[in-house]
C-alpha cells in the first residue's frame, strides 16, 4: 500500500491506496503550461476585444442595467489573481466608462443548489474593494433557486425539461458570466453554458441532468460532445437563449 495525501478544504487528507494506483501531480507528472506574466493585462485585452460579439461599451450605455454572475467557493479561487478578482473590476469599469450608473450593477453568486456563500467567504472570492463598494448596498446577492419572486419560467427545453432561471439576469441589459478553465468530469470545462445551467437556475432545472440516470450513465465519463450530461446542459442553456 501507498500512503498519499489529498488536498481536502484547506488541508490534506491521508489515504492508503494499492501500489498499483496511478498518481497525477499537477506540475510534477506533467509539466504547467506556460503561465501569462500579467493575467490582469492580458485579461483587460480580452474583454475589451471579445471574440464574436461587440465590446461592453458598446452593449451599455446611461441606464442599463447589468449584472455579473460569479460562481461560488466551490471552484476555489481565493488568490489575488484569481478570475473573478481580475475580472470583475475590469467589467465593472468598462460599464461605468460607458456611462452605467454604479446604482445599476448587481454581482450575483451563481451557487446554484449549493448552500449561500457567506458574507466573509464572498468577501474572500471578489476582494475588499469589490466587496465594499458593493455589498454594503446590496448589490452582491446569493441567488436562490427556490424563491419564486425572484425567478422566471421559461416553459420548457428542447429536450422537454423546465427553463426556470433567475429574474434579475433574464431582464437585465447585459449578463456577464464569470467561468474559468477548470477540467471537469462530466460537460468539459466549467463556465460557459454549464454555468448557466446550474447556478442561475431553479431547482426543476438543475434536476433535469444532476441526477442519477444522468449522471451514472455509460456515457458520463470519458468527457464528450454527445453525452447525455453534455446535451441537457446544453439544452437549458438554449432554452434561457431563446
Amino acid at each position: 500500500m501507498k500512503k498519499l495525501f489529498f488536498e481536502y478544504g484547506h488541508g490534506l487528507m491521508e489515504a492508503n491506496l494499492p501500489d498499483n494506483t496511478d498518481v497525477f501531480i499537477p506540475g510534477e507528472t506533467v509539466p504547467d503550461p506556460p503561465h501569462l506574466e500579467n493575467p490582469e493585462e492580458a485579461t483587460r485585452q480580452a474583454i475589451q476585444n471579445p471574440i464574436g460579439m461587440p465590446p461592453i461599451p458598446e452593449l451599455v450605455k446611461k441606464g442599463s442595467k447589468v449584472t455579473i454572475i460569479f460562481p461560488d467557493r466551490v471552484k476555489g479561487g481565493f488568490q489575488e489573481n484569481s478570475h473573478r478578482k481580475v475580472s470583475i473590476p475590469i467589467i465593472i469599469e468598462e460599464c461605468l466608462k460607458a456611462g452605467v450608473e454604479k446604482k445599476d450593477i448587481k454581482l450575483i453568486c451563481s451557487n446554484g443548489l449549493h448552500r449561500k456563500n457567506t458574507r466573509e467567504e464572498i468577501r474572500s472570492l471578489l476582494g475588499e474593494k469589490v466587496f465594499n463598494e458593493f455589498y454594503w448596498t446590496g448589490q452582491i446577492v446569493n441567488h436562490d433557486s427556490e424563491d419564486w419572486d425572484n425567478l422566471i419560467d421559461l416553459g420548457w427545453d428542447e429536450t422537454g425539461n423546465r427553463v426556470i432561471m433567475n429574474k434579475e439576469v433574464y431582464e437585465s441589459d447585459l449578463a456577464v458570466l464569470i467561468g474559468h478553465t477548470l477540467g471537469n468530469p462530466y460537460g468539459g470545462y466549467s463556465g460557459g453554458y454549464k454555468h448557466c445551467a446550474t447556478g442561475i437556475t431553479h431547482w426543476k432545472s438543475i434536476a433535469s441532468h444532476h441526477v442519477p440516470h444522468v449522471m451514472h450513465g455509460d456515457d458520463f465519463t470519458p468527457v464528450s460532445n454527445h453525452s447525455l450530461m453534455r446535451q441537457k446542459l446544453a439544452a437549458v442553456h438554449l432554452g434561457m437563449k431563446e
